[in-house]
């Protein structure tokens, strides 16, 4: 196997696993939109929150990474039932538009307070797969 084809295995499950993660928050948004009825575009944000927690949680305070994952699940279910209480609930029977504006001010607002702690620096998990050994390469 030529050194082209293991890259190209490597992009092709990179795009796999990134297009799950994609469907997946598209599934989310779907869901909300259907259950609930209402427009809610910081549904990304919650996401973001999650993936902070697990990589604070696993690459800095060095807990083992199915807690980090539990933990992150956790705290985007907290921070989304309190969103609904405190943002959704009280515009459930207003117009769409209504409900476009508010959410869109909280997306804003946690974009801007994650970059603010967070800063905009890359930051990865610093997982790495095993090699892959095929034939005599």
């Amino acid at each position: 196997m030529e050194i082209f084809d293991v890259f190209l295995l490597e992009a092709f499950l990179n795009g796999l696993l990134f297009g799950g993660v994609l469907a997946l928050l598209a599934l989310g948004l779907n869901l909300v939109f259907g259950v609930i009825d209402v427009v809610w575009i910081c549904y990304a944000e919650l996401v973001m929150v999650g993936m902070y927690t697990v990589y604070f949680a696993y690459a800095v305070h060095g807990l083992p990474l199915p807690l980090a994952f539990a933990l992150g699940i956790l705290l985007v279910a907290a921070a989304g039932a309190l969103m609904h209480y405190l943002v959704i609930r009280p515009i459930l029977a207003s117009e769409p538009i209504n409900q476009l504006l508010v959410t869109g001010g909280v997306l804003f607002f946690l974009q801007a307070l994650a970059t603010l702690l967070f800063g905009v620096e890359f930051r990865n998990l610093g997982l790495s797969l095993p090699s892959l050994v095929l034939g005599d390469i």
